[in-house]
């Protein structure tokens, strides 16, 4: 096993068993701390009261992102210059925290000392979250596609997010060369130890990607059977060029670097590769259904919280923000025994508690959340 696939030491220690959440200033909280359980807890309540901000806190901490794709400081509460969000996880005695600061960059912090950059809180509240902002992962752009398979091998493996950050910051060295060639003489030398980087960390990127898809492959196809039966899931990741090594990139790159100075960037590379989602034989972009679209997402969220589960030896946090609005009856019951059989601990918004369910109610830990303050029942 290379090092990109190696764990994080404290990585299977860190499965989650309970968290003790805390906000300050952030969205409409402007001061909460709650408890969740081991296992299924279910936020109830109407549309604007704070449901999806605690499930977005949660996720801010797995990924050191926003769900809703915002600018950071749109998450501090209004009036407030800062936010923060903050949890102790069990059963290990550990405290993360994320600090959102009007002006300046996000930090991350781990028991109390900040970590060199927020991006280092990956993988430390292990987490898979289904919203309907996932949806762009069945129909949005390659890009889209290709954050999500950043983000989930970013929390898993320290390597990945080594290359990945060595390989952005030469993309961004080389593309501004590239602009500068356009108007004035560079020199070709000045290009090449950029253009090693790439090749070599962009052909890291790759092996991983298509490692982790052809297992994140096989999980959905088991995973959409039971949600759509009859109804086959393909992954397939694909380069845009033919390029097989660290070389083999590095050598691509130097030949279409004339090309690339008329285009102004980059226009090769991993940066550009494509997760391609199939199903029924069609691509799922281009002519699923919405129904087909989210049944896609599901099985490819759930997948990934499979293979988090057999790297980590325990599963992963699972966060799904209104889910069952948008399913059938059948998926929305199928939903419901995979969500059971994950055996993890899950948090689950509705508007209406009785949309999860008797079964899941049977087996939660009940909350409601009205303007910001959050009950349990």
């Amino acid at each position: 096993m290379t090092e990109a696939f190696h764990l994080k030491e404290d990585a299977v220690e860190s499965a989650v068993r309970a968290v003790i959440v805390r906000l300050t200033d952030f969205r409409n909280y402007a001061g909460l701390e709650t408890e969740l359980g081991a296992g299924l807890n279910v936020l109830a309540g109407e549309n604007a009261q704070g449901k999806t901000n605690l499930l977005e806190a949660l996720y801010l901490l797995a990924s050191a992102r926003l769900l809703r794709g915002q600018r950071d400081a749109e998450a501090i509460r209004e009036g407030a210059t800062a936010g923060r969000v903050e949890a102790d996880l069990g059963p290990v005695d550990s405290t993360v925290a994320v600090q959102l600061q009007a002006g300046t960059r996000k930090r991350s912090f781990l028991n109390g000392y900040a970590l060199p950059k927020a991006s280092d809180i990956l993988g430390r509240l292990p987490a898979v979250c289904i919203s309907a902002e996932d949806l762009s992962l069945a129909r949005g752009e390659p890009s889209d596609r290709r954050l999500f398979l950043d983000l989930e091998l970013a929390a898993l493996y320290p390597a990945y997010l080594r290359d990945l950050g060595v390989y952005k910051r030469a993309l961004e060295h080389r593309n501004a060369l590239l602009r500068h060639a356009a108007e004035a003489f560079v020199d070709e030398a000045t290009f090449e130890p950029w253009e090693v980087q790439l090749g070599q960390h962009g052909a890291n990127l790759r092996a991983a990607r298509a490692n982790y898809v052809g297992g994140l492959g096989g999980w959905a196809a088991q995973l959409h059977e039971r949600l759509a039966p009859g109804e086959a899931i393909a992954l397939t990741y694909s380069a845009r060029d033919e390029a097989d090594s660290a070389e083999a990139l590095t050598a691509m790159l130097r030949t279409r670097r004339p090309d690339d100075v008329r285009r102004g960037s980059t226009s090769l590379g991993p940066h550009r590769d494509e997760l391609a989602v199939v199903t029924g034989g069609r691509d799922v972009r281009l002519y699923g259904s919405q129904g087909q679209q989210r049944a896609s997402t599901i099985s490819i969220k759930l997948a990934a919280l499979k293979l988090a589960e057999e790297q980590r030896g325990a599963p992963p946090l699972l966060l799904l923000d209104d889910v069952f609005s948008d399913l059938d009856a059948h998926r929305r019951e199928a939903l419901i025994e995979l969500i059971l059989g994950t055996a993890g601990q899950v948090v689950l918004t509705c508007t209406e508690a009785s949309a999860a369910g008797r079964r899941v109610l049977d087996r939660a830990r009940l909350f409601t959340v009205h303007a910001g303050t959050v009950t349990r029942q």
